[in-house]
């Protein structure tokens, strides 16, 4: 019994609330709980089952913008490993890995360190290391690992970046089991050579900055285009990526995007 007022229920079986009592014996308007709708149920055959299905947005790591200004995203990590090479500068590689950073990627760096840096390489040891700083992490997302050393596993929510920067003839063998999903082996190449292209041709994934007239001709080699089809790869903008991936849509098995990196604001802190 609420103070005042009178609880009953009604006809329906809805809990009714009397108002306050009024001098003249009347009270007040009733407040009622509405009614609980009851929606019949509905069980859905195994062949309706089977016709029911929505298409999930693409998802993937952000390399940057096409030229209308939409995002553009590479399928860069799966369940079954993959290989990638990159040919292009300092900059751009390290927009690229710390990315990959964010995209929740653990890297495993298997570079040489300064004093043993040849012709060839990108980067030293120490340069790639220091992304996990910049990253603001604890040295538990980028380390070293020695050539011929098993890695760990990757996961979903963790994959694994292999990343290997020891010269031109890096890349021509795979480093990764075939059966290891959520992990990507990818090949850094300051520019591209003869000793070079067998990483080219190898990978599911490349991506390139601009090149040299020459350097194209070995691209188009490795991937077994006409050099006119990579023509663009020598007048490329300083901030721009091309995307070669293999994909079964393409009548030639591959297809080609050029990406503006754009990078974000603390990118172009970090990095310049």
């Amino acid at each position: 019994m609420v103070s005042g007022q009178v609880v009953g229920r009604s006809a329906v079986g809805r809990a009714v609330v009397g108002g306050p009592a009024l001098g003249n014996g009347q009270r007040g308007g009733a407040l009622t709980t509405p009614a609980r709708s009851v929606v019949p149920e509905r069980r859905l055959t195994g062949a309706q089952a089977a016709q029911v299905g929505f298409t999930l947005p693409q998802s993937g790591l952000v390399v940057g913008r096409d030229n209308g200004g939409r995002p553009v995203s590479l399928r860069l990590f799966g369940p079954r490993p993959l290989r990638a090479t990159f040919v292009g500068g300092w900059w751009a590689a390290q927009i690229l890995m710390l990315r990959c950073l964010g995209y929740g990627a653990n890297i495993a760096v298997e570079a040489i360190g300064a004093q043993e840096r040849t012709t060839g390489t990108l980067a030293t040891l120490g340069h790639w290391l220091a992304l996990d700083r910049a990253a603001g992490g604890t040295g538990n997302r980028v380390w070293p690992v020695m050539p011929g050393h098993p890695d760990p596993p990757g996961a979903a929510g963790r994959p694994l970046v292999r990343l290997r920067d020891t010269g031109p003839g890096t890349g021509s063998d795979p480093v990764i089991p075939a059966q290891a999903p959520w992990r990507t082996e990818l090949t850094v190449l300051p520019r591209l050579t003869q000793a070079a292209v067998a990483a080219v041709a190898g990978a599911q994934v490349v991506l390139v900055q601009r090149i040299s007239p020459p350097e194209t001709e070995l691209a188009a080699s490795a991937l077994g285009w006409h050099r006119s089809a990579l023509s663009a790869l020598s007048v490329l903008d300083n901030a721009m990526v091309a995307v070669v991936e293999k994909t079964a849509a393409a009548a030639d098995g591959r297809s080609v995007t050029y990406v503006w990196l754009t990078p974000t604001r603390l990118e172009r802190m970090l990095f310049g």
